[in-house]
Formats: C-alpha cells, sequence, structure tokens
C-alpha cells in the first residue's frame, strides 16, 4: 500500500466536505452563488493545509452543469471529466519544475484559446514562488488582462517570494494551520471507513505530529495501518513516528518543578533503556517547556501553538503553569539547549542531560570574587577595606606634573544613582545581549559620577554574562586594577544594577587574559606622541585630573 493512497482516496470532492479553512470556503461559496467569481486567487499557507485541494473544487464547482448552492453535482459531464483528470480545460502547473520564461509564455500562448468542453478554463499554477524573475514578469503581463473565460489559482508556501506585482493583482486567502481536533475528526472517520480500531491517544499522537497539516496526518495514518493490524495500539504508533510521549516531557518538567532532581534522572536513564533517542526527547523538552513559559506569561499565547496539543493538554499545561516559577522555566530551557549540543558527544548520553536537571532544581553559591566586595555602613557610606600592596612593586613614575583629583565623594555619587527608579532585581536574568544594547546608556550614566571610569569603560569589551556576573576586558593591566578597585567597582555596579535593573557582578581581566586580540589603530595627528606623554594622557584620563602650570 502506497503512503499516499488514503490522501487520494479521501480527499475532498465539494465544499461540504472540507474540513477547517471555515472562512475560505464561505468566501468562495458566496462569490459562486452571487456570480462574482474572481479571475485570479492567490492561495498561501503550510504544506498540507488544503490549498491544491480547494483550488480542484473551485475549478469544478465553477464548470459544474448542475451546481446547487455552491456545490457540485459530481454526476454531470464536466464533473465526471474532472474527477477522472481528463478534461483538457484545468491544467495543472508545477512551477517546481517549470521555473522559466519558456514555460509562461507558451501558457500564454494558450491563454487565448477557449474552452475546449467546459465553461471556464482554469490554471492552477502550485509552488508558484518557485518562478524565475522573467517567468514572474512574463506572467504578470497575462494577469493585467486574462480572457474572461480563464482563471487563474496560484498556490504558495513562502508568500514572501512572490513579487508585490503579482499579489496586487489576485484575490489573497491565507490558509491556517489546522487545528488538533480538525484532524482527530477526519482521522477517526476515515479509520471507521477503513475499518480500524485506533484509540484516542494513538489519533492525538498522529494529529500533533503532523503539525496542522491534515495530507501529513493522512499519510501518518497509512503508514500506521500498512502494519495489517486491524487494532492499533499506542507502542505501534510510537514505533511508527519514531517519537516519545508527550507525557514523559510533561512529567520531566513537573518534577523540575518540584525540585524532585532524583525522579527526572530516573526518568531519562528508563527513557535511555526503553531505546528512546535522548537528543529526540531533549527536543521534546524544550519545545514543553517553552509553551509553559509562554502560558506562564499569558494564556492567551497559547494560540501560538494551538495545532500542537489538544484542548485538554492544554489545560493541563495551564495548571502546571500556575505551580511553576517564570525564572527557573527560563534557566531551564537555557540549560536544556545548552545539553543538546553535548548529547551525542559524551560517551554517557544521558550525562548532559542529569547536570541540566540538577543545576535546574538546586542552587549553588556564587564563585569567590577576587576582590574584597564593598559594603555600606549603618551611615550609608562605602567602607573599602585595606588592601595590602605587594612589596617589591612600584608605582610607575609620570612626568614631574601635577594634577587635581575631581573633589566630588564617593558617597555623593553613588547618592545620584541610588535616586534613580529601578525596578524589582529578584528574578531577573541578564544576558550578554541585555549589557551590549544598554552599553551606551550604561556609559552615559557614569559619566556624570566619575568622568574618568566612563574613559575606562569605553576601552572595555564584555566578554562573558553568566549568573549575572560580568566579566569586562581591558586592554591595558592599568585600567584593570582601576576598574576592580573596590571604590570604583562598586560605582560601576550600581550603574549596571539600575540601567538593567538586576543585581549586578562586575569583573575586569585584560584582552590577554581574555584571549582578545583587537586591531592596531592609527593616533591622532593632534595627539601628543611618545612613550612619557602617552603615559600621562592615560593617567589624566583614569584619574580624572588635569594638568596645572607651575
Amino acid at each position: 500500500m502506497e503512503s499516499a493512497t488514503l490522501y487520494r482516496k479521501y480527499r475532498p470532492k465539494n465544499f461540504s466536505e472540507i474540513i477547517g479553512q471555515k472562512h475560505i470556503v464561505q468566501t468562495l461559496t458566496n462569490a459562486i452563488k452571487n456570480n462574482r467569481i474572481g479571475q485570479a486567487y492567490l492561495f498561501t499557507g503550510p504544506r498540507g493545509t488544503g490549498k491544491t485541494s480547494i483550488a480542484r473544487i473551485l475549478a469544478k464547482t465553477v464548470n459544474c452543469e448542475h451546481s446547487k448552492d455552491a456545490i457540485s453535482c459530481d454526476k454531470c459531464t464536466a464533473c465526471k471529466m474532472i474527477d477522472d483528470g481528463r478534461s483538457l480545460d484545468i491544467i495543472e502547473i508545477d512551477a517546481a519544475s517549470n521555473t522559466g520564461v519558456d514555460n509562461i509564455r507558451e501558457l500564454r500562448e494558450t491563454v487565448a484559446l477557449p474552452p475546449t468542453a467546459l465553461k471556464y478554463k482554469v490554471y492552477i499554477i502550485d509552488e508558484v514562488h518557485m518562478l524565475s524573475t522573467g517567468a514572474f514578469n512574463a506572467l504578470l503581463k497575462t494577469l493585467e488582462e486574462p480572457p474572461s473565460h480563464v482563471i487563474f489559482i496560484l498556490a504558495t508556501t513562502e508568500i514572501h517570494k512572490v513579487p508585490q506585482t503579482i499579489l496586487s493583482r489576485c484575490q489573497r486567502f491565507d490558509f491556517a494551520r489546522l487545528p488538533i481536533h480538525n484532524i482527530i475528526e477526519k482521522l477517526t472517520l476515515i479509520a471507521k471507513s477503513e475499518k480500524v480500531k485506533i484509540d484516542k491517544e494513538s489519533l492525538e499522537m498522529i494529529a500533533i505530529a503532523a503539525e496542522g497539516g491534515m495530507r501529513d496526518a493522512e499519510s501518518l495514518l497509512d503508514q500506521v495501518i500498512s502494519l495489517e493490524d486491524k487494532n492499533i495500539t499506542l507502542k505501534d504508533v510510537e514505533e511508527i513516528l519514531g517519537t516519545t510521549d508527550r507525557k514523559f516531557a510533561g512529567e520531566v518538567v513537573g518534577m523540575i518543578i518540584n525540585n524532585d532532581a532524583t525522579g527526572a534522572i530516573q526518568k531519562i536513564n528508563s527513557l535511555l533503556e526503553d531505546g528512546y533517542d535522548l537528543q529526540i526527547f531533549n527536543k521534546s523538552l524544550i519545545n514543553y517547556l517553552r509553551q509553559l513559559m509562554l502560558l506562564k506569561i499569558s494564556a492567551d499565547l497559547k494560540s501560538s501553538f494551538a495545532y500542537e496539543m489538544t484542548g485538554e493538554q492544554v489545560e493541563q499545561m495551564l495548571e502546571q503553569a500556575k505551580k511553576a516559577d517564570l525564572k527557573k522555566i527560563v534557566i531551564a530551557i537555557n540549560l536544556f539547549l545548552d545539553a543538546q549540543n553535548k548529547i551525542s558527544a559524551f560517551l554517557l548520553p544521558q550525562l548532559p542531560l542529569e547536570i541540566a536537571i540538577i543545576k535546574a532544581t538546586h542552587t549553588f553559591p556564587a564563585a569567590p570574587q577576587s576582590q574584597p566586595e564593598p559594603y555600606k555602613t549603618q551611615a550609608g557610606n562605602i567602607s573599602v577595606p585595606k588592601q595590602e600592596k605587594p612589596a617589591n612593586k612600584k608605582e610607575p613614575e609620570l612626568p614631574v606634573t601635577s594634577y587635581e583629583l575631581p573633589k566630588t565623594t564617593v558617597a555623593e555619587k553613588l547618592d545620584k544613582v541610588e535616586n534613580t527608579p529601578v525596578t524589582d532585581k529578584s528574578d531577573k536574568i541578564i544576558m550578554t545581549y541585555d549589557v551590549q544594547s544598554n552599553w551606551k546608556n550604561i556609559l552615559e550614566a557614569v559619566k556624570p559620577l566619575n568622568h574618568s571610569l566612563q574613559a575606562l569603560l569605553f576601552s572595555c569589551q564584555v566578554v562573558s554574562v553568566e549568573n549575572n556576573k560580568i566579566t569586562l576586558a581591558s586592554p591595558y593591566d592599568f585600567y584593570k586594577e582601576k576598574l576592580n578597585d573596590p571604590v570604583n567597582r562598586a560605582i560601576v555596579e550600581s550603574v549596571f544594577e539600575k540601567i538593567l535593573g538586576a543585581k549586578i557582578t562586575i569583573k575586569t581581566v585584560t584582552d590577554k587574559e581574555a584571549g582578545i586580540q583587537r586591531k592596531a589603530t592609527t593616533p591622532d595627528a593632534d595627539k601628543p606622541s611618545g612613550e612619557q606623554n602617552s603615559l600621562l594622557a592615560s593617567a589624566m584620563e583614569i584619574m580624572g585630573g588635569k594638568i596645572v602650570e607651575e
């Protein structure tokens, strides 16, 4: 039995047999009833959603000799010719195989000829987005002034590739993915007609695997029936589809929500022993977590994945979302995304998932800081621990020039930052993108507090952001030491926290330590030259001083 047999056998023959796409069926039937048939239609949507089927039904209905309420009789000469594929006036063209200008020019030559036996000559061009630019231009001339006896029906899965000049000359219909219940409805009818016993869970699994496409669902059911077993079980369907049951992902996520690392790890190892592919399962797990995240944000977002699950499954997930913590869901998604690429590389494929589960269900202490943290006294001022200077380390000697330091105190600067309103920082997770996209705002916020720190940060690059710990790379050791100074770091961290809305820790390393190589830049002509002048300029910029004449 061929995989497409059921699809051909149960293909709808008139508008009354169409399941789903009600808005399209209603519009077309009204147009036929009122004798307002267009000359060019464009059907767009995912594969297997009924574009070609409705195109053929439309072609047959407009040519039916005894149609009633826009339903073809299926008995007249025209209907029989079309159903048997014998009509010369219904021309189907696969644009994927006929992409050239010559193919469309040949079409243009035949368009002017009247129909041989039917009322209308109908051209159905499938995958029209595959036409070349020249072919589109040739088709455009035909669409501008088509003969009254010609109807064009264009179908595509990639509407963005169709030129606007073509779109503007067609009536556009957008086909949506079919809801799960619509697919199950038709599969149930097919199974009953084929005298095959199959339970509801198996039909649900097939419908979900079809991703909203009726054709794919019918092909999958055909494969299951090919087992020559009239009593199809859930296990048979799993073997055919090669996928794990959705409930396994739900079970593991439930255990993560309840911090049951033991149960989740046991489930992963059980799936591995049963022969499941952990890479495929991990994708299902990530998708489940994504859906849970969207439902946690808003129940209205369920519409974005309605074709992937039944209404009962959505309700179960909504209950689970009430118990879940959004921060934990986001962390788990990142952990399992990171594990995906490691499963095949590890000797023990379950190890990356086990580590991800442990991290998602446990809280680990933060890594010790390389510099002592500043802290506030009861008076609200910053108290900085004393730092011992290395015995052999000498301060860099600058030219004999004096400079003045800014008189604003650290406490005054931090007060400016503290007075800035900020959102709750308890749950927010900062990503590299957050830092990079706010970098300009951070530099502007630091400038009024200490313009020398702004100069230091201006030369830095973001190396990594992990657990809200931001690592910056500086081109010079001297810059690194200044930025890691507890007082300076307290100012910078306060600004980062206010801009990003989260508790932040800053660490600065050198380019060499971070493994970064920067392109050399040519110094400006008006800048002082020479090693001493360069060192002096850097020192003034860092210290926020200015030259005072002796």
